[in-house]
C-alpha cells in the first residue's frame, strides 16, 4: 500500500517531468560519441549542474579516456545504491544537428536518447525529487562513464564501477527498457578477436603446390570456429568478418577472421576462448601459421551473470511494480552486454535496462515511448523509499 510520503514523492515526480524533458532535449542536443570527448565532457557538466545543488560531492574524473562524472552523498549506516550508466553515444559528431531531439506521435527521438540519456535524466531528477521531500535514507552514489560504447579502451570505467559498486545494496544501471518495457537481470559477455592467417604467395597457374593458402587454412578453421557454438549452454561463435588475399591468380599470403564470441558465465567464457586458442594452434598445413590479436579490455566484455540477488533485486521491483498500478514488470535475459556486469563481479545485487521501453538502439530511428518515462520515475523512487525491504 502506497503511504502518504510516498504519494508526495510521486507526486513531485510527476511535477518534475516537464523539467526533466527539458533536461534530456539538452543532452540528447549534444554530441558525445567517442570523436566527441568535449562533448562527453559537456554532458558531464549539465549533469553535474543538476546534482551539485543537491548537496552530491561531483568529480569529473579523469584518465586517459573521456571524462566519467561520480556523485556522492555519503550516508554511513543507510543502505546504499549505485545508479549507473554512460553519457557516450554510437553517434559521430553532427548528428545532434541532424537529427535533433523531437518528440513526435508519443515517441522520442534523438541521437542516443534511448542509450542512454533518457535514462540518466530518469535517475537524476527521480533522485531530486525524493531529496526535495526531505527523503534523505539512502546512500546514493552516481557513475556515469564515458566510454562504454567503445568498451572502456583507454579509460579506468571498469576498476571504478568494481570500486563504487562493492558493497551496494543494489545497483541500477540505467540502460534503455526493452521493446515491452522488460527490465535486464542478465546478459552474456562476449570477446571479439581477429585471427590471423600467414601462408605463402605462389601463382596459382603455375606454382600451385608452392603455394600455402592463408584463405583456404582460414576457411578450415572457420568452420571449427563455428561449431565452438552450444546453443543448450547459450555459447555462440560467429566469424563475421573474413578477408584475404589480392588477386585470383595468387594463392593468398594473409587472410583475417574477426570472430564475435557470446557467453552466459565466465566459466563458459574461458572454455570458449581456450577452444579458440586450439583452432588456431592446429594448422591444417604445416606451413601456414595463425596468431590470435586480442587487444584485452576493449575486445572483452564479461557477462553480467544471474545472480540470486540480482532476482532479488528484480523481483523486488515487480512487487514494487503491482503496487504502483503498473504493467506487470516482465525481466529478460539478453545477448547485448552492459556495464553491470562489472557491478555483479563484486557481489552487488545488479539490474539494467532501467531506463524507459525504447526500440530501435544504435539506429537513426532509435526511439522511446513517451508514457513510459514516469512509470519508470515512479519505479525508481519507491525502490529507493523502500530499500530497506530487501
Amino acid at each position: 500500500m502506497i503511504q502518504a510520503l510516498e504519494k508526495q514523492v510521486l507526486e513531485k515526480v510527476a511535477a518534475a517531468q516537464p523539467e526533466m524533458w527539458q533536461f534530456i532535449e539538452k543532452i540528447v542536443n549534444t554530441d558525445s560519441g567517442y570523436d566527441c570527448p568535449e562533448g562527453v565532457a559537456q554532458v558531464a557538466h549539465t549533469i553535474g549542474s543538476v546534482l551539485e545543488p543537491l548537496g552530491f560531492k561531483v568529480e569529473y574524473h579523469e584518465s586517459k579516456g573521456p571524462v566519467q562524472l561520480v556523485a556522492t552523498r555519503p550516508r554511513p549506516g543507510k543502505p546504499a545504491v549505485l545508479i549507473m550508466g554512460h553519457m557516450d553515444t554510437v553517434f559521430a559528431k553532427g548528428a545532434a544537428a541532424e537529427r535533433p531531439f523531437k518528440i513526435v506521435d508519443g515517441l522520442a527521438y534523438g541521437p542516443g536518447v534511448i542509450d542512454m540519456k533518457s535514462g540518466i535524466g530518469i535517475s537524476v531528477y527521480t533522485v531530486k525529487s525524493l531529496l526535495a521531500c526531505g527523503c534523505d535514507d539512502v546512500d546514493i552514489t552516481f557513475l556515469f562513464a564515458g566510454d562504454e560504447e567503445v568498451n572502456h579502451p583507454d579509460s579506468d570505467a571498469v576498476a571504478m564501477f568494481k570500486k563504487y559498486g562493492r558493497g551496494k545494496t543494489a545497483v541500477f544501471n540505467m540502460e534503455p527498457g526493452r521493446e515491452q518495457g522488460q527490465v535486464v537481470y542478465g546478459r552474456k559477455g562476449l570477446w571479439r578477436p581477429v585471427v590471423e592467417v600467414t601462408g605463402i604467395a605462389a601463382h596459382s597457374g603455375n606454382n600451385h603446390a608452392k603455394g600455402a593458402s592463408a584463405v583456404l587454412e582460414l576457411a578450415h578453421k572457420t568452420i571449427d570456429l563455428f561449431n565452438i557454438t552450444d546453443y543448450p549452454s547459450g555459447t555462440t561463435c560467429n566469424v563475421g568478418v573474413f578477408q584475404g588475399g589480392t588477386l585470383p591468380n595468387i594463392m593468398a599470403d594473409h587472410a583475417i577472421g574477426k570472430l564475435d564470441v557470446r557467453f552466459k558465465t565466465l566459466a563458459q567464457a574461458e572454455q570458449a576462448q581456450a577452444k579458440v586458442r586450439a583452432i588456431c594452434a592446429h594448422n591444417y598445413d604445416a606451413r601456414t601459421s595463425t596468431k590470435i590479436i586480442d587487444r584485452g579490455a576493449a575486445d572483452y566484455m564479461p557477462p553480467f551473470e544471474v545472480t540470486d540477488g540480482g532476482m532479488k533485486l528484480f523481483h523486488y521491483l515487480q512487487k514494487l511494480s503491482r503496487e504502483l498500478g503498473h504493467a506487470p514488470l516482465e525481466g529478460q535475459y539478453v545477448g547485448g552486454s552492459s556495464d553491470a556486469c562489472y557491478t555483479t563481479m563484486v557481489g552487488a545485487p545488479t539490474v539494467c535496462g532501467m531506463g524507459p521501453q525504447s526500440e530501435g538502439p544504435h539506429t537513426p530511428t532509435e526511439h522511446s515511448w513517451v508514457a513510459s518515462y514516469l512509470p519508470r520515475c515512479e519505479l525508481l523512487a519507491l525502490a529507493l523509499l523502500r530499500l530497506h525491504e530487501l
